[in-house]
């Protein structure tokens, strides 16, 4: 009776320990993820400030319609280059 009792009692010390453990890594694994969402953030909203700029600086040269095009055109190929990156990591 008493193997099994030290058993037991073992068998929850190593639950235990692996619980700690496991919370430890997914508290890791959010706060990783949560930083990667904010730098994508970042990036996203500077990627849209660069496109904001260079619409202002082709709209004086060349007009609004001119400028929206180029600024459509960065915005679809910057967002082309994501997914072909996102794409070619999946595989």
């Amino acid at each position: 009776m008493e193997q099994i009792t030290a058993y037991i009692l073992s068998l929850l010390e190593v639950i235990e320990k692996e619980g700690k453990l496991f919370k430890l890594s997914v508290a890791r694994t959010l706060q990783a993820l949560g930083w990667m969402s904010i730098g994508i953030l970042f990036m996203g909203i500077g990627f849209l400030v660069l496109v904001w700029t260079c619409f202002t600086a082709i709209s004086s040269l060349l007009g609004p319609a001119l400028a929206g095009l180029a600024a459509a055109i960065l915005i679809l190929g910057g967002g082309g280059i994501c997914l072909w990156i996102g794409k070619k990591n999946l595989k």
